[in-house]
């Protein structure tokens, strides 16, 4: 057997020879037949995109000069479409083709060039070649999709795990939220739980890096979160400390990986949030006699979860009566970058939440979310980025 015969188990690539000249055509034709290619002909442009529509080839042999639409029109169509843009195109070229012809089907998508008269030689050798090229890319493209589909689904489970965005109201609190992974999932982590009523537990944190490595870090997270998150509800520190404790020896004991987290407790009837911080972004806490947000936790904060097993997070009290509110988010926020290359930065982020402090936990989200994706215009954010806002419900 021929060693250019594919399989019986493989199917043969498919060729489409598009001239309006029938002898050109028939040569062509017995050439490929002969080494197993399917076969398919045209006599114009026009016929040619009708069966590249219906058949899908892998590679076409395409004339300039032909009635109806030429060579070029073809190949700028073919481009265009998204479903055939990589298919191979070798242009079959006259010796009166000029020079600025051929420019112009490089320019218009063309892949190589034959010219007439053929040499069989020749042009089974760029077939081989640019077939060889094709069936890269459409292993390739098979990946991709699998890999696509595999992220979905990552994402839909990562999306039971999270809070969905919108607004939660909860043992007597409204919890506005925005959460978004920099690809299809991420590191970026929240989790909202009632206590008792009128006690909230709210945790926050940031696996190192972003995508698929980082997420499987959150599902972990959720899990220790999960079983603790009842046992320590008047202490977050203890809390932080577990989660410390079981990130050093089931991960960082084995990759280089750790998370920040901010973990506290509202209580609304002691009239006070109770917190601990592990090396993350300070939340913004309304002093309504001040008339604005502050930071807190940046005084006692301790190391990120994974960087040091005997790591202690003290727990801090703050007042927190029905006008409070508190804002907590991801260093994905305030590192977003605009086209320039310039950081939104805290001290942005902090002017915004403080610029209207009457305004509501999701008009608050609405604002910083729509400052962001101005600030940042058409430049592709780095990093995962995630919001939260909490406040007495019936208060905004």
């Amino acid at each position: 057997m021929n060693h250019e015969m594919t399989s019986e188990l493989q199917e043969a690539p498919k060729i489409l020879v598009v001239d309006d000249e029938p002898r050109n055509v028939k040569i062509l034709q017995i050439q490929l037949k002969a080494r197993g290619y399917t076969v398919y002909t045209a006599a114009d442009g026009i016929e040619a995109l009708d069966t590249v529509e219906k058949e899908m080839p892998d590679l076409i042999l395409l004339d300039i000069n032909m009635p109806r639409m030429d060579g070029f029109e073809v190949v700028k169509q073919i481009r265009t479409n998204e479903a055939t843009e990589f298919i191979p195109i070798v242009m079959i070229t006259a010796l009166r083709d000029t020079r600025e012809n051929r420019i112009k089907s490089i320019e218009a998508g063309a892949d190589d060039f034959i010219e007439k008269p053929f040499d069989s030689l020749e042009v089974l050798a760029r077939v081989r070649s640019l077939l060889r090229i094709k069936q890269y890319q459409d292993t390739l493209a098979k990946h991709n999709a699998r890999l696509e589909e595999e992220l979905q689904m990552a994402r839909s489970i990562q999306e039971i795990l999270i809070p969905q965005d919108g607004v939660l109201e909860l043992s007597g609190f409204r919890i506005a939220s925005r959460c978004c992974p920099e690809m299809a999932v991420g590191g970026d982590f929240f989790d909202i739980w009632e206590v008792a009523p009128n006690q909230l537990g709210v945790f926050i944190s940031d696996v190192m890096g972003h995508g698929v490595s980082a997420a499987f870090v959150t599902v972990f997270i959720k899990t220790v979160l999960a079983e603790f998150q009842q046992q320590v509800e008047d202490n977050p520190g203890d809390l932080l400390e577990i989660l410390n404790t079981r990130f050093n020896d089931l991960i960082s004991s084995r990759l280089f990986m750790f998370a920040t987290a901010f973990c506290g407790i509202i209580d609304l009837d002691k009239g006070e949030l109770i917190c601990a911080n592990a090396g993350h972004s300070f939340p913004f806490l309304y002093n309504k006699d001040r008339q604005t947000y502050d930071p807190i936790g940046d005084k006692h904060t301790g190391n990120g979860l994974g960087i040091w097993q005997e790591s202690v997070y003290e727990t801090m009290q703050y007042p927190f009566d029905p006008s409070s509110k508190v804002f907590l988010y991801t260093d994905g926020v305030y590192e977003a970058k605009n086209p320039q290359g310039e950081e939104f930065t805290v001290e942005r982020l902090q002017k915004l939440v403080s610029a209207d402090t009457e305004q509501s936990a999701v008009k608050l989200i609405a604002n910083i979310s729509e400052a962001i994706d101005t600030f940042t215009d058409t430049c592709p954010k780095e990093d995962d980025l995630t919001l939260i806002a909490i406040e007495v419900a019936g208060e905004s």
